[in-house]
């Protein structure tokens, strides 16, 4: 015979494991989830690569930036885009 506490224990893991179950089988919630976590991935690296260079620019670091981000504004200015 099972003791009367364990047998209460053990009903309270299969109800948090049926749980556990019913929550983690739900398609749809795992595919939005996978696509929040993809899009906040991506969202910070590019964070981090444009701090990373902008600092690295403030420095001197690398000056080609600064000759490239002059092309872009003159491109921009060519076809008509007001740039500040």
């Amino acid at each position: 015979m099972i003791d009367p506490e364990l047998e209460k224990d053990l009903e309270k893991i299969d109800a948090k494991l049926s749980h556990m179950d019913q929550v983690a089988s739900g398609t749809w919630r795992n595919l939005w989830r996978g696509i929040v976590y993809g899009a906040g991935y991506v969202i910070g690296a590019i964070v981090i690569i444009v701090v990373v260079g902008w600092i690295l620019d403030v420095v001197g670091i690398i000056p080609i930036f600064n000759n490239q981000v002059a092309e872009f504004r003159m491109a921009l200015e060519h076809i008509g885009a007001t740039v500040k």
